[in-house]
């Protein structure tokens, strides 16, 4: 077997020839095959539901079931083409995480009629477990999980969020022919409609794009379609393969920013060949706006341009909707509650009510006086605005229960009141789609509750009165948006801390500090910036920190907005390589940055396979692929695979201890030492030489303080098998510096 480069040229001219303009086109496809199986009493590990309306994904007694599908992708992807933006389209009927794996080729020809729990791939089947004992997945016959999502509620159909893992799973395929494993997540119970259930229409839709994605702008940032984006977001997004220049197009008019080019910009070309990849708007964008962008990349060779998909998104508004409202009364009518006057049941789109009595409040007519609605939120917040819906039945306009004079009062912490204003709602109509009474204006005042006291309504008779619905709407001056998010876990050690500000913000103080205590209280000493981004310096792996951000401007009143306490976890482990970022295009391939003896008399290795695939695809420990090792020493003195870095790397650094790695022999191999070199330092494998036989994943642990050798210039890493006569194959993956 010999190895084939092609230059990179020559891809550059495949990928462009014919044309200067590569879109992707959309895809939707239906299942081929689609099944239940099952390991319970209901459905043994000898049947199955080919041709039933429900894939049952469940993890609870009695129900122990994954579910398969398969799709044709032959006539998808053509000659060069790679799938992008993938994701998968289902029709409800359980709610339930699922997670979704790939079935490798050498086991998805086994998802097929007659499939059952006894026979299906990526199953525990051999020997089959008790009945009605937990799901159990085989990992030897799937890929590591390419999507989680949460089926949709029954009668409803929803797309997942788009997978890189699953697009790359598609562009892995060599036959036209793949399928999908969807394994319930912990106790899970989910159940999507199938290919048979007519009512919805059901079936599993794989969708996304395919085409010159690899040359082509992906990845966006502000994600496409996203929502409440801040006025001043930097775009990026992954550059195209070989794009050297960008042309970026953004405005708010799809078809501009669709239709335009360099020779007819429509003024919406903000950015001609610019090197970097991203892009900052000049001045805020405005709010509540939608904006469409693109990126055209610019060929390195021929200059030629591979337009991008048009992208959206759309900012944050000038105020917000209060939510998490707690409504309390005086009293209430046994008809009502005074949580309806606050929960947007009787609204329609946010602007209508109708005449439901069931969406309103009303007092009680013998209740106490005088009668008040108080609105208590979960923190202070500057009010801007309150909408009001006065009270609306049909018969309204004869009974007059609805407020007339009311005295509107605010308090910081619900004890303390202070009066805004003595005034007059509108009388309701009484009309099925009334647009609201009145506006308050509250001026930006520091309130954590609202109460509303009536003094009089509409008719006069009574001492009882209603209101159905009111709004607030407030000013974000909280530090919001925290990026790592709230609870985020694998977060880089070496993390730079950004959060949106608040809108008056002038300056910041932020708490860290790995006592979270300690950062509730402000007992640490806090930092002041004037960006909304901090540097914690360098973090421990495996340990959760604690942030708080304090907005700050002393020309406003109040001066500061005390944050919430936000925490992240740092990733278990730095990765030095695992084996998952090379592929079959010349530049990428595993050997050209493993160096191998290919050529060198001496040295009897060869990584990777002679054909592509040239990383290893089935025998993995995690991810999707591992490196294989081949080494021969009948003739060799030896038989090593060195890896240099490109920058040096500190293994000195977030409380790093040891070098974790994992090795597969299988049982055909004759064993020698197997060895690592870290720089010069030389370590011997001190376990059971038969390891590099055993047919199972073994880990080797090296205790970095041990080696007695300056770890913060690490420049090569050598893996290698010595002794003579040594003959065989190691899969190696998961590189990892663990603390």
């Amino acid at each position: 077997m010999s190895r084939q480069p092609i230059s990179l040229s020559v891809i550059i001219l495949l990928l462009g020839a014919g044309a200067t303009l590569c879109r992707a086109a959309t895809f939707e496809l239906m299942p081929t095959f689609d099944v239940e199986i099952g390991n319970d009493a209901q459905m043994g590990p000898s049947s199955s539901s080919e041709t039933g309306t429900g894939m049952g994904i469940r993890n609870i007694a009695t129900r122990r079931r994954v579910s398969f599908a398969t799709y044709d992708i032959s006539a998808v992807r053509g000659p060069g083409q790679v799938f992008s933006n993938v994701s998968l389209s289902n029709y409800g009927h359980d709610v339930g995480v699922v997670n979704v794996y790939g079935v490798l080729e050498s086991a998805e020809s086994l998802v097929a009629k007659g499939i059952t729990w006894s026979n299906a791939p990526g199953v525990k089947n051999d020997p089959v477990p008790a009945l009605d004992s937990d799901v159990a997945l085989d990992m030897a016959d799937l890929t590591g999980i390419l999507l989680t999502f949460t089926a949709p509620a029954r009668g409803t159909r929803e797309s997942t969020e788009t997978s890189q893992a699953l697009a790359d799973f598609l562009n892995s395929d060599t036959n036209g022919f793949v399928a999908l494993l969807f394994a319930p997540e912990g106790s899970a119970s989910a159940i999507v409609r199938t290919m048979d259930y007519t009512a919805g229409p059901g079936g599993t839709l794989l969708q996304g794009e395919v085409g010159g994605q690899p040359v082509a702008a992906r990845d966006p940032i502000p994600a496409d379609g996203a929502t409440d984006v801040y006025r001043n977001q930097i775009l990026s997004w992954t550059p195209g393969d070989f794009a050297t220049a960008h042309n970026v197009y953004l405005g708010v008019s799809f078809a501009d920013v669709n239709a335009a080019g360099v020779d007819n910009p429509l003024a919406v070309l903000v950015a001609l060949g610019q090197e970097e990849s991203v892009y900052a708007p000049a001045s805020p964008l405005a709010y509540s706006q939608t904006y469409y962008w693109r990126v055209d990349e610019v060929n390195a060779t021929d200059g030629s341009v591979y337009a991008g998909r048009v992208w959206s998104f759309t900012t944050e508004p000038l105020v917000y909707v209060m939510k998490n409202i707690t409504v309390t009364a005086s009293s209430t009518d046994a008809s009502a509650s005074p949580a309806w006057a606050a929960d947007g049941s009787g609204l329609t789109d946010g602007l209508y009510h109708g005449s439901a009595e069931a969406t309103m409040w009303l007092s009680n007519k013998t209740g106490p006086q005088p009668t008040w609605i108080q609105f208590d939120f979960d923190g202070i917040y500057k009010l801007e605005e309150m909408w009001v819906w006065n009270y609306n039945v049909l018969f309204e306009p004869v009974l007059g229960l609805g407020m007339k004079d009311v005295k509107i009062e605010y308090s910081p912490d619900g004890a303390a009141w202070t009066l805004l204003s003595e005034t007059q709602f509108a009388r309701a109509p009484g009309s099925i789609s009334h647009e609201r009474d009145a506006t308050i204006d509250f001026g930006g005042v520091a309130a954590k509750a609202v109460r509303l006291t009536p003094t009089s309504n509409w008719g006069g008779l009574v001492k009882q009165y209603g209101l159905a619905e009111v709004r607030f709407f407030y000013t974000p001056v909280y530090a919001g948006v925290p990026n790592p998010a709230a609870a985020q876990t694998g977060v880089a050690p070496d993390v730079r801390l950004q959060w949106r500000p608040g809108r008056e913000a002038a300056s910041h103080k932020v708490y860290f500090s790995d006592d979270q205590q300690a950062v509730t209280a402000g007992a640490v000493a806090a930092q002041t910036t004037t960006a909304a981004t901090f540097d914690p310096g360098s973090l421990l792996l495996a340990k959760t920190y604690f942030w708080r951000v304090d907005e700050v401007n002393n020309a406003a009143s109040p001066s500061l907005w005390q944050g919430p306490v936000w925490s992240f976890t740092t990733s278990e482990f730095l990765v030095v390589d695992d084996f998952e970022s090379y592929t079959d295009d010349e530049g990428s391939r595993i050997y050209e940055t493993w160096i191998d003896g290919w050529e060198v008399p001496a040295n009897g290795s060869q990584v990777g396979y002679g054909q592509a695939p040239f990383a290893e695809r089935n025998t993995i420990h995690g991810g999707r692929q591992a490196m294989p090792l081949a080494y021969d020493n009948t003739a060799a003195s030896y038989s090593e695979a060195q890896r240099a870095f490109e920058d040096a790397q500190d293994w000195t650094m977030h409380g790093v201890k040891s070098l974790s790695l994992y090795f597969y022999g299988p049982a055909e191999n004759t064993t020698g030492q197997l060895y690592l070199k870290i720089n010069s330092k030389k370590v011997p494998y001190a376990g059971a030489a038969d390891s590099m036989k055993a047919g199972q994943w073994t880990q080797w642990t090296v205790d970095l303080a041990s080696l007695g050798v300056s770890l913060k210039s690490v420049k090569t890493l050598i893996i290698g098998v010595e002794g003579s006569g040594a003959v065989g194959t190691l899969f190696i993956d998961d590189i990892q510096l663990i603390p």
